[in-house]
């Protein structure tokens, strides 16, 4: 039987990548200017932000900067402008009229209303939603982690799309978000992968799922995913620090094997869903691993990883009978769509 691709010969393939490119992205410069009068909750929002899985490891506290109304504020040109405002104040005035000023700088402002929980009558704040044109409109209560989640992150992820390890680098709020979101995307991506490659068939003599060059490029993908939730962490962007890191966590290819077993028993009527499927969760379980390692140091199991790969497959069949009913849709109707 040949050797099955693992994570480390995963990351072997990445030297095709451009893991400089990567690396670039998540040096540059980063910082986030919070405004409002005192006593709009700046410290409490702050705190927040810095406050997430491996906080304590973190070296960029001075990501962040409090500035009140009335002083100048110096905003370079990656720089986010968040206004905050108490939401329980009758007025609002000032905090509009220093607008046009932070405009001029042409980088992005989030009108954040603090305190929602202690108002009222919430209704008279949506309707002072309108009178931001041109800016993202929020509402949190600072206190409240959930409303921070719920209503800030999703908002400064879109702003940062494309570039949310820089979020995840430098707050650790957002490293969990990050994190699941590159998981998931990355899983999807693989069972993409499976379905347009068809990722040929079980060879029974071999007890190989898969055709070995599809495992290569799953495996990729998988170490690209390691490397990218390492930087989310703050860990060395060095990727020949990092990597030797990520291969004693999930390193070897028995997750493939017991794949393999478990396939073998569908011939000759496995069908594309399983394929699709088990190229998801094998994907989503070894993300897992990775972000449990990051987060806690935590070093998963063979059982516990294939206790993950098991409720991952469960979602993963569903993902697959998506993909494959919107092809065949697409099929029929004279378009080929990617799935």
């Amino acid at each position: 039987m040949p050797k099955l691709p693992d994570l480390a010969s995963g990351f072997k393939t990445l030297r095709e990548v451009d893991l400089n490119a990567i690396r670039k992205q998540v040096e540059e410069p980063f910082h986030i200017a919070i405004v409002g009068r005192a006593g709009a909750g700046k410290s409490t929002l702050i705190n927040q932000l810095l406050s997430g899985p491996r906080a304590h490891t973190s070296t960029f506290l001075t990501s962040i900067s409090e500035h009140q109304l009335n002083q100048d504020i110096f905003v370079q040109a990656n720089n986010l402008v968040i206004v905050l405002l108490d939401a329980s104040q009758s007025s609002h005035l000032p905090e509009h009229q220093i607008l046009d000023k932070l405009r001029s700088y042409h980088v992005p402002i989030i009108i954040c209303y603090n305190k929602i929980d202690l108002v009222q009558n919430t209704q008279a704040v949506s309707d002072e939603f309108l009178h931001w044109q041109g800016s993202d409109v929020i509402s949190i209560s600072a206190d409240v982690r959930e409303t921070i989640f719920q209503n800030l992150v999703p908002v400064m992820m879109h702003i940062y799309k494309g570039r949310e390890l820089v979020l995840a680098r430098h707050l650790p709020m957002f490293r969990e978000p990050v994190s699941l979101k590159l998981i998931e995307d990355t899983s999807f991506i693989n069972a993409a992968y499976s379905l347009a490659s068809g990722l040929a068939e079980v060879n029974i003599l071999l007890t190989v799922p898969f055709n070995v060059a599809d495992m290569v490029v799953l495996t990729k993908n998988q170490a690209l995913m390691a490397y990218k939730i390492a930087l989310a962490f703050d860990l060395p962007s060095d990727w020949r620090q990092t990597i030797p890191k990520l291969t004693t966590v999930v390193g070897t290819g028995f997750l493939w094997r017991t794949i393999a077993r478990e396939l073998v028993g569908l011939v000759p009527v496995i069908g594309v869903v399983p394929k699709v499927a088990v190229a998801y969760a094998g994907t989503y379980a070894i993300g897992q691993a990775i972000y449990r390692w990051c987060a806690n140091n935590e070093n998963v199991s063979p059982q516990t990883l294939r206790a993950m790969y098991s409720k991952a497959l469960i979602l993963g069949r569903e993902v697959a009978r998506s993909m494959v009913s919107r092809r065949r849709n697409s099929r029929q109707g004279g378009i080929l769509k990617n799935p």
